[in-house]
């Protein structure tokens, strides 16, 4: 009797969602611990890139409403991340990569939003580490590169990028993403002292002039 069903494997296959991810900006930082000890202090390169098949947050940025609701552990990116990638840096040392993929959106966003953006490589270090078991530097920096290697076409089924989910901040073995908006309430990096950042902890309360939170340039 043959069935007039399609084979599970084609319906997985006929299901699955190949992304190609866009370059944006380029993280390099190092491994501080990992459970493989060869890998400490190699450095590390993560490609901040972006899809618009990857889901975004039900909820549009918009400051005033989503820093506090950042605070409270109820909004944050979705990312994908990708499966490690050897590569070498421009001396010729041994190094890791990784691709952090987000929506089109997203990347927007953190392309007006200066703290946004400081939040999103928070988070993508923060998943890195999760994924791969390992800690990474926070004194990083950014090359002046689009992305460092190919980019990764991570291949996910359709409910895979619908259950990316939320991650709770205090699930994270390092609740560093508070600590960035700790520092961008207390003054932010002393390289920029002529722009004033926003006060995260006031946003929308009474008293006292509000300042802008993005300003046009």
């Amino acid at each position: 009797m043959t069935s007039s069903h399609p084979p599970m494997s084609l319906i997985q296959e006929q299901d699955k969602i190949k992304l190609d991810p866009k370059p944006g900006f380029v993280i390099k930082t190092k491994i501080l611990e990992s459970r493989d000890s060869s890998q400490v202090f190699t450095k590390v390169f993560i490609n901040i890139c972006h899809d618009p098949q990857v889901p975004k947050p039900s909820i549009d940025f918009e400051p005033e409403v989503v820093f506090p609701m950042i605070i409270e552990n109820r909004w944050e990116i979705p990312i994908v991340s990708s499966n490690v990638k050897e590569s070498k840096d421009k001396k010729g040392f041994p190094s890791l990569v990784y691709d952090c993929c987000i929506n089109d959106e997203c990347f927007r966003w953190c392309q007006i939003s200066k703290d946004l953006k400081l939040i999103l490589i928070e988070w993508c270090i923060e998943s890195i580490e999760l994924i791969n078991s390992i800690t990474l530097e926070r004194d990083y920096s950014t090359p002046k590169m689009l992305s460092k290697g190919d980019l990764t076409q991570t291949e996910l089924t359709k409910d895979e990028l619908s259950n990316l989910g939320f991650q709770k901040l205090n699930e994270l073995q390092q609740n560093e993403a508070l600590g960035v908006i700790e520092e961008l309430k207390l003054g932010g990096d002393d390289d920029e002292e002529e722009e004033d950042l926003p006060d995260l902890f006031n946003i929308g309360r009474d008293g006292g002039p509000k300042k802008p939170l993005i300003e046009e340039i």
